[in-house]
């Protein structure tokens, strides 16, 4: 399996301490060219990259929206299913409208266009925007169209320009996590431990549609950073190499048979996967799926970064996100690195994070659920099973303590409308983990 001492490559890794400390000190509201970033803030990057000046977790932005009648009644045919192709694409209409298929539920989101302004500064004219989502999107309601899930898009229709670097934006209203706290949380929780994730920061949404909103107020969103080209530079450099969003899958990542359309239909890449990055997921999922223990043992480190797997596994089961790869099922990117050909995993769709959805029969022990053979195969091996327990002992000291209570305190402190926190969960995670650690030390 080779040595799991690593140096985590992976940029914006946040020390706690550093984010405990920005968050105590929670500017409410401020647009971003009146504030200073203060050490803390600094310290939480190693290098100025795109999006610095947005994604702090508790700045509070202002976007404001503007939409003619015509384009909000195209919004307005957004629908909850229907798609009619694959999840997750896009095509276009006879009239050039594109249509974007949700990728769980199919459902049917027009881009529309709009004006956009960013904290009385900068102005874009005729950018993207559409709905998103699939259980957020379908908890909606028709008569309240702005609680809902946004995606904005700068360069959708050719607009020029970006904000501060970045130009696709995903604004999350809390249609289903009602404390909008938990994508914040959690995301902060695996750059902390490293592991390879967005960031975010909040959003008050205003809303112009002449007749029916003028300047209205859409309420607090949480605007979480996309998974693209400048995240996969920034992050995992160079950033070419293989981003798939699977959905839909039984038991995680397993073999599908020799045909790259089996598995493309389902793992779903961003773009046409070159022949060797068909050959390499082709191989990773048979080797995941063959019943040779020693065969998986010998071969598993070739085509899986294990220390960083493990640590994505660890936290998804901290926070008991079993709406994760811990359920096998979706809400992860797999990233295929062409840095040294092995395999990484990003969290995704965080909002049912920190026991939002129970239990489900989760331990952090046993961190899966169902059929799941790269997990259980992996914990099974005693050399990693060792490994994984040295982490999470690791992230009871540094990631899961009370600098990260401090963190959700400042959050709170972030905006209104609110509904209850999810601290105290969290400090009975943090609590039961440092029980589990310690019971380790006394036998």
């Amino acid at each position: 399996m080779g040595d799991f001492r690593s140096i985590f490559p992976f940029r914006r890794r946040a020390t706690l301490a550093a984010v405990a400390a920005l968050a105590a000190g929670a500017v409410v509201s401020a647009p971003i060219d009146a504030q200073t970033p203060a050490p803390a803030a600094a310290e939480m990057r190693r290098d100025s990259t795109d999006g610095d000046r947005i994604f702090e977790p508790t700045k509070l932005h202002r976007i404001h929206v503007s939409i003619s009648p015509a384009e909000w009644a195209i919004l307005q045919t957004s629908s909850a299913s229907g798609g009619l192709v694959r999840g997750g694409s896009e095509y276009s209409q006879t009239d050039g409208r594109v249509i974007h298929v949700g990728s769980g539920f199919g459902g049917v989101f027009p881009w529309v266009r709009a004006d956009m302004r960013v904290d009385g500064g900068d102005e874009f004219k005729d950018v993207g925007i559409r709905y998103k989502g699939n259980l957020s999107f379908r908890s909606t309601s028709a008569a309240v169209p702005l609680f809902a899930n946004f995606k904005l898009k700068i360069d959708q229709h050719g607009t020029k320009g970006s904000w501060d670097g970045e130009k696709t934006f995903n604004l999350h209203a809390g249609v289903v996590d009602t404390s909008k706290m938990r994508e914040a949380i959690a995301y902060t929780a695996f750059r902390a431990a490293g592991v390879p994730s967005p960031r975010t920061a909040y959003v008050e949404l205003f809303v112009t549609m002449p007749g029916l909103y003028q300047d209205t107020p859409a309420g607090l969103f949480s605007i979480i950073e996309d998974i693209n080209k400048n995240f996969l530079e920034d992050v995992l450099p160079p950033g070419t190499g293989l981003i798939m969003k699977p959905e839909g899958l039984r038991g995680g990542i397993q073999s599908y048979g020799d045909t790259w359309a089996s598995y493309a239909q389902t793992l779903r890449p961003d773009r046409d996967a070159t022949p060797h990055e068909q050959q390499r997921v082709i191989e990773f999922a048979k080797l995941i799926s063959q019943p040779d223990v020693a065969l998986f043992r010998n071969n598993i480190g070739k085509y899986l970064d294990v220390e960083e797997f493990l640590r994505f596994i660890a936290v998804n089961a901290i926070i008991l996100n079993t709406d994760s790869y811990l359920g096998g099922s979706h809400n992860f990117y797999l990233y295929l690195d062409p840095s040294d050909d092995k395999f990484r995993f990003i969290p995704w769709d965080q909002d049912l994070a920190l026991g939002a959805r129970g239990g489900n029969g989760i331990d952090v022990m046993t961190p899966y659920r169902g059929d799941q053979p790269l997990i259980y195969w992996l914990l099974d091996d005693p050399a990693v099973m060792a490994r994984y327990r040295e982490i999470l002992k690791e992230l009871s000291k540094t990631v899961f303590t009370q600098d990260l209570l401090t963190f959700v305190d400042g959050l709170g402190r972030v905006g209104t409308n609110r509904d209850l926190s999810p601290r105290a969960f969290l400090a009975g995670r943090i609590s039961y983990l440092q029980q589990l650690v310690t019971s380790w030390d006394a036998k």
